[in-house]
């Protein structure tokens, strides 16, 4: 059995959620946290050192620490740090935690967090770099792009899409056949009974756009 050293990328809450499901695969081994903005003096996280900022990863990759998964919630920061690890050649792991449900023909792609008791039911498409937080139940039929965060405790009916860089907000609901568009931010507790376009804000229940984004 080959152990997979690993980096994560962060070292605040998400990087710790990360750290604890991460513990439960036999595959992985997680030698070290980077974090720009993190005190590195002395800093540790279950015995596992915060060894220095970003610019220390390529050292860590000749040193044999070829696994990296980012540890950050912030879409924008993650989808960055993704392309920065991706660009710098190391192997970018999973972390699915085993109590969750995750239906045998869900499509998974690469740096996907799937946290406790998280369910996916059958025919999913979960892109790369996206957050399904503690709880979160994603029906079938779903395409989630990359890079999107779905909160805990968020519920998605069947054929829902949405698209790159969305975040959902903890305990919303959404009905089925809907479609959300790029970097949407759905308020907590929502219900989107309807389809939001790119870049929108929408909050309630019903959910209603109180924002269109600059791009």
């Amino acid at each position: 059995m080959i152990t997979i050293k690993t980096v994560i990328v962060g070292a605040g809450g998400h990087a710790r959620v990360i750290f604890e499901i991460l513990r439960h695969d036999r595959n992985i081994k997680v030698v070290a946290f980077v974090d720009n903005v993190a005190d590195t003096s002395n800093e540790m996280i279950r015995n596992i050192p915060v060894v220095g900022g970003h610019s220390i990863l390529p050292n860590l990759l000749n040193e044999n620490v070829t696994g990296a998964i980012i540890g950050v919630g912030d879409n924008k920061l993650r989808s960055t740090h993704f392309e920065m690890i991706k660009n710098l050649g190391f192997e970018i792991i999973k972390a699915i935690h085993p109590t969750s449900h995750i239906a045998y023909d869900v499509k998974i792609g690469d740096g996907v967090v799937i946290s406790t008791g998280a369910t996916i039911a059958t025919e999913t498409i979960i892109g790369d770099n996206v957050i399904i937080n503690t709880g979160a139940i994603v029906e079938h039929e779903n395409i989630i792009e990359d890079g999107v965060h779905i909160a805990p405790g968020t519920s998605i009916a069947g054929r829902v899409t949405i698209k790159k860089g969305t975040f959902i907000g903890i305990g919303s609901v959404i009905k089925e056949y809907i479609t959300i568009g790029e970097n949407v931010v759905i308020g907590a507790g929502s219900v989107v009974l309807d389809d939001i376009p790119d870049n929108a804000v929408a909050v309630g229940s019903p959910a209603r756009i109180v924002k269109i984004n600059n791009k």
